[in-house]
């Protein structure tokens, strides 16, 4: 029976055989088990001796074991996951069969995910043999059946969201070395404590519902004490959340819709990311056009957390800081290589004349389709479909130098979009990391420079950084000091895109005297 259940695991999915059959040795299953188990044992222990908590009758003696059990369960899953998934891809690109995978007939959808359900096989293990004892805790605690059921459900679909993530990115960061398990799985775990602490009814409540503490907070709430601070979570700031001003926090059905929704469509999206890189390392991540229906679903989803904020500064610059990180995932997903962009521009007037649809004769549709061609204007229309979908925000709040601050955040944008492009186009070795230095310079040399100056002393130099804009954003600071800035930045992008210009005609040019020589 064994027998016939591998052959018809191999027969669906060879990738998810391979890693069975790698990691399901009897010593591996043995260590997996008594780790689960005795890791189990000792938080019955550990409840027990804890004074304050009740006998082991009690309904607070289980209940500190359900909390403690699904904390350890979702930081064990997410981050050790995480780690092992991005440490297997990097042994595989050190040991050179992931490129043998690649040569494989199996699609890049079928590697995927037998790589999630095969590489954390043990993991997956350990948790199945803690529900029974996490499940019998919860009842005693009087937590309903389906309420739980819900819980585990929010396990899986963020298993699916971060072990997603982790592929896509260990794959995408492989120049990283030995260092990406350890970087991912950090912020997998700096991600499950931030959902631990108070919502804060800004767009950072989007960030929230990608962990399942978020639903184990509505497990709580009708069991311990309004305003309980309990192992960490704060379960009495669920009442007041909103999305597009439902009330999602007085509702578990709504709350795992909208949770599952969040989960679902990230998790799309890592896929598609992984579609397009896994065949081929050279491609970006995300087509051009799949960044505008990215945009269009991640700012949604956005707004409706943002619609119930109080339009303060601090929840202006949450919302700045929030659009700033998903710009800078952008430029990561859509700036081409070196060897692409050499391809562009080397060849571009050939594609434009021999090809007769409309939007390759005009070099500004060419640079907003087009696969290889610099990302910029494309992030450009990201950031003007993310103002559009976010105007109704700022009308209804009626928040003060709106246009000013827009402005000023597509300039910084930019700047950082064409920084990494210039540095991705040089012959540099380690041109990833010197792009990503370069861009962290940018964004943090400012900060460094307000920590010393206030406000009212260095506005236009607030104004060079995201987060100076969003403590500016409503103040009476002068028109002139906006406009004086908006100039500053425009000239730092003019000259930023003359180098890059510059860049992409020398190779143009050496391509046509190389053919010319032959």
């Amino acid at each position: 029976m064994k027998l016939n259940l591998l052959d018809a695991i191999g027969n669906w999915n060879p990738q998810l055989f391979r890693e069975l059959k790698g990691r399901l040795k009897i010593g591996n299953v043995a260590i997996a088990s008594i780790l689960s188990l005795g890791g189990q044992l000792l938080l019955f222990l550990y409840v027990y001796v804890q004074p304050n908590v009740g006998t082991f009758d009690s309904q607070d003696y289980w209940l500190d074991l359900f909390v403690l059990l699904s904390i350890f369960s979702t930081i064990g899953l997410l981050v050790a996951g995480t780690y092992m998934l991005v440490s297997d891809l990097d042994k595989e690109e050190r040991r050179g069969t992931l490129n043998f995978i690649r040569l494989s007939p199996q699609p890049a959808t079928a590697i995927f995910t037998g790589k999630i359900l095969g590489v954390p096989i043990l993991l997956y293990l350990a948790g199945i043999l803690a529900i029974p004892l996490h499940l019998y805790s919860g009842l005693r605690t009087q937590i309903p059946l389906h309420y739980i059921l819900c819980f585990y459900v929010a396990i899986a679909a963020s298993c699916a969201l971060f072990y997603s993530s982790a592929m896509l990115f260990g794959l995408t960061t492989s120049w990283l070395g030995g260092f990406q398990p350890w970087l991912a799985s950090a912020a997998v775990f700096v991600l499950s404590w931030i959902s631990a602490l108070p919502l804060t009814r800004t767009a950072w409540d989007g960030l929230a519902f990608s962990s399942p503490v978020t639903i184990l907070k509505y497990l709580l709430f009708g069991v311990v004490k309004k305003g309980y601070y309990f192992y960490g979570l704060v379960v009495a700031d669920l009442e007041k959340l909103q999305w597009f001003y439902s009330p999602v926090g007085t509702n578990i059905a709504s709350a795992i819709a909208l949770y599952l929704s969040i989960c679902a469509l990230g998790t799309y999206w890592m896929w598609q990311g992984w579609q397009r890189r896994f065949p081929n390392p050279n491609t970006t991540v995300l087509s051009k056009q799949q960044s505008y229906l990215l945009v269009i679903c991640f700012q949604s989803i956005i707004l409706g957390f943002a619609l119930q904020s109080n339009s303060s500064d601090y929840d202006i610059l949450s919302l700045l800081i929030f659009n700033l990180l998903m710009f800078l995932a952008l430029i990561a997903a859509l700036t081409s290589d070196r060897q692409s962009l050499y391809d562009w521009a080397r060849y571009r007037k050939q594609i434009v004349r021999s090809d007769r649809r409309l939007w390759r004769c005009y070099p500004l549709l060419d640079l907003i389709w087009s696969e290889k061609s610099p990302a910029m204007v494309a992030i450009a229309i990201d950031f003007l479909i993310s103002v559009i979908i976010l105007i109704p925000w700022v009308l209804l709040e009626k928040v003060d130098a709106s246009g000013f601050g827009l402005i000023l955040c597509l300039n910084l944008i930019l700047i950082y979009a064409t920084i990494a492009q210039i540095f991705l186009f040089t012959q540099i070795p380690c041109r990833e990391i010197l792009a990503i230095s370069a861009v962290s310079i940018a964004i943090s040399g400012p900060i460094l420079f307000m920590l010393s100056n206030s406000p009212g002393k260095a506005p236009i130099l607030w104004l060079s950084s995201a987060f100076g804009i969003g403590c500016l954003w409503s103040s009476k600071e002068p028109v002139n000091t906006f406009l004086i800035s908006i100039l500053c930045q425009w000239s730092v992008l003019l000259l930023l895109n003359i180098k890059l210009m510059s860049q992409l005609k020398t190779a143009g040019q050496s391509a046509s005297k190389a053919l010319l020589k032959t």
